[in-house]
């Protein structure tokens, strides 16, 4: 059994550059609801969950790794010697179903969902949204031959506004090896691609355009927990001036010398 040896957790506030959707539940049965809702919480603000994320994040790394796909559109290792050099299973980790693995094999990441900074939705804003933290965008599909709209097509579509800022985005990677310290440049790798592509639904249309600021690094050691010194104080971060993925790809020699 492999003992932890500490925390690695990175936080950073995510903003929408375009409007963002994170599907929710059908709308349709409300009076006067939208066909296409985003998910929120108990509270009715939209949020974005940490599965989102995490699969989002993984399947770009599986196409940057080029990982081919073995399990429902998904890549995932069948053994052990697979599993021990793969950039992708052995952070993002594996399903539960049993496989040729005679090893334990651990999940390194964790991600948390990420709630609406409500400040962030300004009063100008929101003279311009349909509903109390979204806009409503209508969207509908054209006939080529014809140019007219196709018939039902019609449809409106919740989103969260560009300009939005989901606050205190959180990723912990569980470190039981020395060499698992390394493995924190996939995840910025990751992120940088997320910024490159989309997050949410709709991402060829132009939706969920985002990029991830403020970013800030913690290690936490597994005597930190014994001694009940855990931190995520920033005068305690570890990536001083180091606040975009970018720059922690680029750094990320400086950031694993500090770590260590």
């Amino acid at each position: 059994m492999s003992q932890l040896i500490g925390k690695c957790i990175v936080q950073g506030d995510i903003k929408t550059l375009t409007g963002l959707r994170v599907g929710g539940t059908s709308g349709g049965l409300k009076i006067g609801g939208v066909d296409l809702n985003v998910i929120a919480d108990p509270w009715g603000k939209p949020y974005i969950p940490g599965s989102s994320l995490k699969g989002k994040t993984r399947s770009l790394m599986e196409r940057f790794y080029q990982k081919q796909p073995n399990h429902n559109g998904m890549h995932l290792c069948q053994n052990d010697s697979d599993y021990a050099g793969c950039e992708v299973c052995k952070i993002w980790g594996i399903m539960g179903d049993a496989r040729n693995f005679n090893k334990h094999t651990l999940t390194r990441l964790l991600v948390k969902d990420v709630y609406l900074d409500e400040t962030s939705i300004s009063s100008d804003m929101r003279k311009n949204l349909e509903l109390q933290w979204t806009e409503v965008k209508m969207e509908t599909s054209i006939n080529r031959l014809t140019g007219t709209a196709q018939h039902g097509s019609l449809r409106q579509i919740e989103r969260v506004p560009a300009g939005a800022v989901f606050k205190d985005a959180q990723f912990i990677l569980n470190v039981f090896e020395k060499e698992d310290k390394a493995l924190l440049k996939n995840l910025f790798i990751a992120l940088e691609l997320v910024e490159n592509d989309y997050l949410g639904g709709m991402g060829s249309r132009g939706y969920g355009r985002v990029s991830f600021q403020s970013m800030t690094v913690f290690w936490n050691s597994r005597e930190s927990y014994i001694n009940g010194e855990v931190s995520l104080d920033p005068a305690r971060k570890i990536n001083d001036g180091l606040d975009t993925p970018a720059l922690l790809v680029k750094n990320f020699d400086e950031v694993l010398q500090r770590m260590n």
